[in-house]
């Protein structure tokens, strides 16, 4: 069932507290309100407000309690609702000992597993999100705890906006939710930690054990509202109990700069002194984000519905040009998608030639299939280009010049980086490679370059030519597949596909029929760099059983070499050799039962179309041709005509 428990501690809440009862009211599941009202003593997790100057003087509160109509407020709605929300006090004029006093004083009422939910006053979340984030709980049982991301309002209508700095630092912040049992206790409240005691007397730490991530949050719209500095009352307050000398004459400043920010950004630091790091201010219109709540004319604050998915709309964007991620993700098989419905473009990076995506054509129909409304660029090599062409899964092609086994420093690579910076900075909420291997560090780095907020790629696990491949990920897996796992139900299936075209059927039909009937087709690959070897005298013997075509395939400099043998075979043998183009290739070899022989790119195709390969030359230990023949043999004789 997963019941959520709502956790808020106050003092002079208003307006912002009164808007989390009527979200609540629209949740579809069990749940529950806990709220702790007073004052917090500043001692123990609390003692750094004393020491930077903080107070609590006589006007701050009402013995003990809000002054600003916020006790009345709870004490009203806790009589309107006597099962789903309570409030805990300390007797009038005394204090709480501390936050941690505060936070563990419900603790003791969550009887059963829940969703446990800090929710300050000020924090504010739709029902649609509250909703979302438990669905991904529920889906994912092995899941401790989330993180997310805020919008985080410096006034009515100013919200900061670069991540990793004052308001968003995904180090330590925002961990909100955790899978709570019975016997979970608080050891901190900044930042919060929830712990679950084990059996050998050690502690869990279940915001560090496995969370969601701000990504997967972030990928599913779940960024919560922050006024924080919203409210004049609110930066009068701070300043007393912080400790922030000049605060309210400071943010007043900041207002007023604010109306005219335009599409600029302000260093908050030039407001707030003790603020020391780059968050700079926007509107939030500029930013995109559409505030949950609104002052009118006359400056009384309201709350807001958005129209549906408004207010997620700027999720994923908070995350782009993010850098190195924080944490990184192990994606488990087995395990859920992360949602997906705010992934409007991606970026694939296949860097290793045709052969990389003609391995990766199950990954795009894959990819398709999960993100059917999304617009899927790919970045490949020159050679990559005709087969990309036929592929039905791809909106948009970008050609980037071969950069296997160049170093970082590189002047090629320096200006290939740059480009991309330049031309895809913020184009894509998702970008993946799913090429494994050395080299993969180079794309990693460019799906980095982009500023996606999501990065997937396959596991390297160590430094190559100057990259760590992996720390330009944010999710990794084993395989392709657990890739795709990510972003798709069920089993996904990247097994390789070949794509063609009606033009290529026809050319491919018109040349298969100038030879024999036969019963088997045996395309037979020819490389000007490999040598012959042994494949004439391999032909000669299939030619020789009378039923077996030989379909000779190759780059334009075997063609003296596909002659040889055509002649040498005699009718079963048809050269296909410099007369058709990729699409009628592809078409030929998907119309054969086996490969023999080498050279790109019928070799890649062969393999895509899941043909059986037998290998020669050196590589594969340089049979004879009667072991290929024998090897050929035993294979036709266990397949079905």
């Amino acid at each position: 069932m997963l019941p959520v428990h709502f956790l808020t501690i106050v003092l002079n809440g208003d307006p912002f507290i009164r808007y989390h009862l009527e979200v609540f009211r629209q949740l579809p599941f069990p749940w529950h309100w806990h709220v702790v009202e007073g004052v917090a003593e500043q001692v123990r997790d609390s003692s750094w407000c004393a020491q930077r100057g903080g107070r609590v003087p006589q006007d701050l509160h009402r013995d003990g309690r809000s002054s600003d109509g916020t006790s009345e407020y709870l004490d009203r709605i806790a009589a309107e609702e006597p099962g789903r929300v309570s409030v805990y006090r300390k007797p009038p004029g005394v204090f709480w000992q501390g936050k941690v006093e505060m936070v563990t004083a419900p603790l003791a009422a969550m009887t059963e597993e829940c969703l446990l939910w800090q929710v300050d006053a000020d924090e504010l979340w739709t029902a649609e999100q509250i909703a979302r984030a438990r669905r991904m709980f529920l889906d994912s049982p092995s899941r401790t705890a989330a993180l997310y991301l805020c919008h985080f309002f410096v006034g009515p209508s100013l919200v900061l906006d670069r991540l990793d700095q004052y308001g968003n630092y995904r180090a330590y912040e925002w961990l909100r939710s955790w899978r709570y049992r019975p016997g979970d206790y608080w050891h901190s409240h900044v930042p919060p930690r929830l712990v679950r005691p084990q059996p050998d007397g050690s502690e869990n730490d279940l915001g560090a054990a496995n969370p969601f991530l701000h990504e997967e949050t972030a990928a599913g719209g779940l960024v919560f509202q922050h006024f924080a500095y919203a409210t004049r009352e609110q930066v009068a307050f701070k300043e007393v109990y912080y400790g922030y000398d000049g605060a309210v004459e400071r943010w007043e400043a900041l207002q007023a700069a604010g109306r005219s920010v335009g599409n600029g950004g302000l260093p908050l630091r030039d407001f707030f002194p003790w603020v020391t790091d780059a968050a700079t201010v926007a509107r939030a219109e500029h930013a995109q984000v559409e505030p949950l709540a609104r002052t009118d004319a006359e400056g009384t604050w309201g709350f807001v519905p958005p129209a549906r998915g408004a207010s997620t709309a700027p999720a994923v964007a908070l995350l782009r040009n993010s850098g190195p991620a924080v944490r990184r993700r192990t994606l488990a098989p087995g395990e859920p998608p992360f949602p997906t419905d705010l992934i409007r473009s991606v970026g694939l990076f296949l860097l290793d030639g045709v052969g990389a995506v003609l391995r990766a054509s199950g990954v795009l129909r894959e990819l398709r299939r999960a993100l059917p409304l999304a617009r899927i660029t790919v970045f490949a090599t020159p050679d990559a280009e005709a087969a990309l062409a036929l592929c039905p899964y791809v909106n948009q092609r970008v050609t980037l010049p071969p950069l296997k086994g160049r170093a970082p420093d590189d002047a090629l690579v320096a200006a290939v980086r740059q480009e991309i910076g330049e031309r895809f900075n913020g184009a894509f909420d998702l970008t993946i490679n799913p090429v494994r291997g050395e080299d993969a560090g180079f794309a990693n780095r460019l799906m980095q370059d982009t500023g996606a907020p999501l990065r997937l790629g396959c596991r390297v696990g160590r430094p190559v030519r100057g990259y760590y491949a992996d720390a330009f990920l944010t999710h990794v897996a084993t395989t392709p597949a657990g890739l795709l796992g990510a972003l798709a139900a069920g089993e996904p299936d990247p097994t390789a596909e070949v794509w063609t075209s009606p033009a290529g059927e026809r050319a491919a039909a018109a040349l298969l029929a100038e030879g024999v009937p036969a019963r088997w087709r045996c395309a037979v690959g020819l490389a000007a760099a490999a040598g012959a070897g042994n494949l004439p005298e391999l032909c000669r013997r299939l030619a020789a059983r009378g039923d077996t075509a030989l379909i000779l395939v190759g780059e334009e400099a075997a063609k003296g070499a596909a002659a040889r043998i055509a002649g040498e075979a005699g009718a079963a043998c048809v050269s296909a050799v410099g007369r058709l183009g990729f699409d009628g290739l592809c078409a030929l070899l998907r119309r054969c039962d086996l490969f023999v022989g080498s050279g790109a790119p019928a070799e890649d195709i062969a393999g895509a179309a899941r043909l059986p390969m037998v290998g020669t030359g050196p590589a594969h230990g340089d049979p004879t041709a009667e072991a290929m023949e024998s090897a050929i043999a035993g294979w036709l004789a266990d397949r079905a005509y």
